[in-house]
């Protein structure tokens, strides 16, 4: 008697703990940090194929049929997930006490499974199956028929309230505003807490990347050589225009790294990108991307002029078909990365009404070819002679050719300023247009100082915010610069010209 009583005590304990509970685990924002649904979405519908296949599977079943619809076994890499190393530790005890695990989701049972397989962690998997979407009310009467008992549950958000509520014990994880409300509710059958997960907004901030908004510095350049840069109109209109560019190029940033989600994660500093992170999940991207592009859109077309805004819009189709395609054939993309920078130049020039001289957009074009191979040959420096550089049609062995081409077409933009500095149109415009020279050097020593730079691994993975960032990189630009002003004003007659 005295034998069958201690066990029962020792039964009660158990549970009381957690010990014997049976242990079942959301997947999107608790044991990885992303929704692997809303990723996969995003990956299908970059596919115009696609878009048919997934309206029909919603129209027969709803949320559940685009999560099998969308599911692509070759396309999904389970290892490259951002799992939360704090749930896994915590599934790794229970496995070694002998509690029974389960992953109970809401996402497709084929993405379930996969993953549970690649864990090793699952003694069995709950998922949604076409027709059957097994979210809230419906995950609960799964897990209490499977479970025939008290059992405890790890989720993040409202949508789990109904399972912690039922549950004998509750685990929270990364809990929303709803999710902690109901922790405090919860009392002392909590198991687990960890701290909630950073405003969206934050890694939106990360992900737009404002640093890289000193790209569009280059709406400038048309007002600086046309001389405008005292005229208070102008400038007005070209800060503008920078605004509604870097809106613009923030939107487009948002896109190209939901698409490249995968890529990034195998990239030695990429895979830190909110998005490849899991930091933000996909739909906060989605909405902030067309937020973003229709602001600059209105405020190009509105508030700059029509042709701001066509260039604007041109701007979007181009970046937008780089994004979606171009960027994986090998030259093209190069070509395309260059044009992205002329166009800022462009953009400039349609703002405040100025017609731009044929010199600028040559050296442009050489210029900034020269940086995208530089680019280029910055991603390819860490990959081997017979791989290919992820999601671009490069492969290790061309690293060589990189270089060369992208010397080539600096020294070519050298080649440009220097027969623009001899042409009649500049002395035409600088009343001491022999001090032009000097930039030409200083231009030279930049070019190929990066160059070398890149070559030993310190430029980083972008050259123009490397050029931008560069304290030697910043001299050089504002002795170029002062050439140009010195080059215009030194000079009484030119002054007056």
């Amino acid at each position: 008697m005295r034998d069958l009583e201690t066990g029962l005590a020792e039964d009660l304990t158990q549970t009381d703990t957690g010990l014997s509970l049976p242990l079942y685990v959301d997947l999107d924002g608790t044991l990885v940090r992303t929704d692997v649904a809303q990723e996969l979405l995003i990956a299908a519908l970059v596919r115009p194929r696609n878009w048919a296949p997934v309206l029909a599977a919603w129209k027969a079943h709803g949320a559940s049929g685009i999560k099998r619809a969308v599911w692509d076994r070759d396309g999904f890499h389970p290892a490259l997930l951002p799992y939360d190393e704090t749930v896994l530790d915590y599934l790794r005890d229970a496995r070694a006490q002998g509690r029974r695990i389960v992953l109970a989701t809401a996402a497709d049972r084929q993405v379930a499974e996969a993953i549970a397989v690649h864990l090793g962690l699952f003694d069995a998997v709950l998922a949604s199956d076409p027709g059957h979407n097994l979210k809230g009310a419906a995950k609960l009467a799964a897990i209490e028929a499977d479970s025939h008992g008290p059992f405890e549950y790890l989720g993040d958000s409202a949508a789990d309230i109904p399972v912690w509520r039922a549950a004998h014990r509750a685990g929270f994880i990364r809990p929303d505003s709803a999710a902690q409300a109901e922790m405090q509710a919860t009392g002392d059958r909590v198991s687990l807490v960890t701290d909630p997960a950073p405003p969206a907004w934050r890694g939106l901030w990360k992900a737009m990347r404002p640093h890289q908004w000193a790209k569009n510095t280059l709406v400038f350049l048309p007002l600086f050589f046309a001389h405008l840069y005292t005229e208070a109109g102008a400038l007005a209109l070209a800060a503008l225009a920078f605004l509604a560019m870097s809106l613009m190029a923030s939107g487009v940033y948002l896109v190209n790294d939901l698409i490249d989600i995968p890529a990034d994660r195998r990239h030695r500093s990429k895979r830190f990108r909110p998005f490849a992170a899991g930091l933000v999940r996909p739909v906060h991207g989605v909405i902030a991307a067309g937020t973003l592009m229709v602001s600059a859109l209105l405020l190009g077309f509105g508030a700059v002029g029509l042709p701001f805004g066509v260039v604007l819009l041109i701007y979007f189709v181009l970046t937008t078909a780089y994004s979606f395609a171009l960027k994986q054939y090998s030259t093209v993309d190069v070509i395309v990365l260059s044009l992205l920078y002329t166009v800022r130049i462009l953009a400039g020039a349609a703002a405040c009404s100025v017609m731009l001289s044929p010199w600028l957009l040559t050296f442009s074009l050489f210029f900034f070819v020269s940086l995208a191979y530089m680019k280029r040959y910055i991603e390819l420096d860490s990959v081997e002679d017979d791989d290919k550089l992820p999601h671009r049609n490069y492969w290790g062995a061309e690293l060589a050719s990189m270089q060369i081409f992208g010397i080539a077409n600096a020294a070519v933009s050298l080649l440009t300023l220097a027969q623009y500095i001899n042409s009649p149109t500049a002395k035409e415009t600088y009343g001491a247009d022999d001090i032009l020279w000097l930039a030409v050097p200083m231009l030279m020593f930049w070019i190929y100082r990066t160059w070398m730079w890149a070559i030993r691994g310190k430029v980083g993975d972008d050259p123009v915010v490397f050029a931008l960032t560069d304290r030697i990189s910043q001299i050089t630009l504002l002795a170029v610069v002062t050439m140009f002003v010195a080059a215009r004003y030194l000079d009484f007659v030119g002054f007056i010209q």
